[in-house]
């Protein structure tokens, strides 16, 4: 009786998508389509808080305002995602192997390990947060069961990379748009249609900046690890193409059929407004899609950030093992009960990943704008303390400061400001060990 065994090919092809190039630049021939890029996206971008930041904006604005706040903040994130993305395209880089040739290769361990429990705890809170409601809604099923059967789904796609991504999302995304426009179409169908959304006057305005703050403070986060995914563009037209449609044609769309709902029946609550229009089936789908959306990319940042730190501690551990490891994590945290600590994790995640994204921009795209990924691994050094010093500088300084819309801005342009001049001034007054030597980028056309 013969064993069953894969041919060479399918098993280097099941290898290489489970380990994901998390400890090497992704190769040319590895890259993907501009249609699994926007997929991908989209996905990323489609979550349970592009529902919630449409129902604030909704009860707080004007349907132009809301409008116009929605798109502001989704081209603002665009802006962010392209240039982290570009970032990812050149290097071909994940955002914590990136973080080793800006942080040094001990420093980014801090910046990993961080990232990655705090990304773990997140969804560690929202499966607890979801469990219990699930709960409520049928008391026969424990929250427990949910979270596990969860944490089992979203480990099926995260464990294969990307592709495990991009898989999930090309199912997803075509059901969500499909459920969003039909509740669309149910809510113009009510009296009044969408005249009264259009005449729409907020009992308690919260103002333009507000709402525009909102809409990015809700994904800066994931725009400054958009990297871990363009790393596998295939040209830089396809990282803003993609941006724009993740953010604006993901994101946005979603945002506004909610901030539409919030107007119309005066209630930011979708799952509520969906129930009342006879779509309490279809908006359950719909919040487990969003869910795993939002979660399996977490996952997949978690498990790339804990390979790279362990990697440079000297324990060879590979990628799915790390995978299994972070979702452990996330259900430990589940079942520690701390679902009253979600916008807790939410505002911690805030404060540290916009200051990360900034010292990055300004590294790729200023102090080192003209070195390759394999060269920067190379001459990383040990720690690099100004940037270390630039991230927490920032931090400190969104959280105390109030001048731009929203704490998350203010981090990403202090983490920019901060390493940019603390770069330039330590250049100029002594150089900070080997410099880098510059290489040609590679054609692009």
């Amino acid at each position: 009786m013969s064993s069953q065994v894969a041919p060479p090919a399918e098993r280097d092809t099941l290898a290489t998508d489970l380990d994901d190039h998390a400890l090497e630049p992704v190769p040319t021939n590895r890259r993907k389509s501009l249609l699994q890029m926007i997929i991908v996206q989209i996905g990323w971008n489609i979550s349970v808080s592009s529902f919630l930041v449409g129902g604030v904006v909704g009860g707080g604005s004007s349907f132009g305002a809301g409008i116009a706040a929605i798109l502001v903040g989704n081209l603002v994130l665009v802006v962010v995602s392209t240039l982290v993305g570009l970032v990812g395209y050149r290097t071909g880089l994940s955002s914590y192997l990136a973080a080793r040739a800006v942080f040094g290769r001990h420093g980014a361990v801090v910046v990993s390990l961080l990232l990655g429990l705090l990304a773990m705890g997140f969804i560690g809170v929202l499966m607890d947060t979801w469990g219990g409601a699930v709960n409520k809604l049928l008391p026969a099923i424990p929250s427990w069961v949910f979270v596990l059967a969860f944490a089992l789904a979203i480990t099926s796609t995260a464990i294969f990379g990307i592709k495990g991504l991009a898989r999930f999302s090309a199912i997803a995304v075509p059901i969500e748009i499909g459920i969003a426009l039909v509740a669309l179409f149910k809510i113009g169908g009510m009296e009044g249609g969408f005249a009264e959304v259009i005449a729409h006057t907020p009992a308690v305005p919260i103002g333009f900046g507000a709402a525009v703050g909102a809409v990015i403070a809700t994904w800066v986060t994931g725009a400054a690890l958009v990297g871990d995914v363009t790393r596998y563009a295939s040209r830089p037209r396809d990282v803003i193409i993609s941006s724009f449609c993740g953010f604006v044609a993901g994101a946005g769309v979603f945002e506004t059929i909610s901030m539409v709902s919030a107007m119309k029946v005066a209630n930011s609550n979708f799952v509520l407004v969906m129930q009342g229009l006879g779509l309490l089936a279809p908006a359950a789908v719909m919040l487990v899609l969003a869910l795993w959306n939002t979660a399996d990319n977490n996952l997949y940042s978690a498990s790339l950030a804990f390979t790279n730190a362990s990697n440079t501690l000297g324990a060879r551990i590979g990628k799915p093992v790390w995978t299994i490891v972070s979702i452990v994590i996330a259900v430990l945290v589940a079942f520690a009960g701390l679902a009253d600590s979600f916008l807790v994790f939410l505002n911690i995640v805030a404060l540290v990943a916009p200051p990360f994204a900034g010292v990055l921009i300004a590294h790729f795209w200023v102090l080192a704008r003209h070195s390759s990924g394999t060269e920067l691994l190379r001459s990383a050094p040990a720690v690099r303390v100004e940037a270390l010093v630039a991230w927490a500088l920032a931090a400190v300084l969104s959280k105390v400061t109030d001048v731009l819309l929203t704490d998350a801005i203010e981090g990403l342009v202090y983490g920019f400001v901060c390493y940019a001049l603390l770069g330039w001034v330590l250049k100029r007054i002594k150089p900070m060990g080997a410099p880098e030597p510059a290489v040609p980028e590679r054609d692009e056309s």
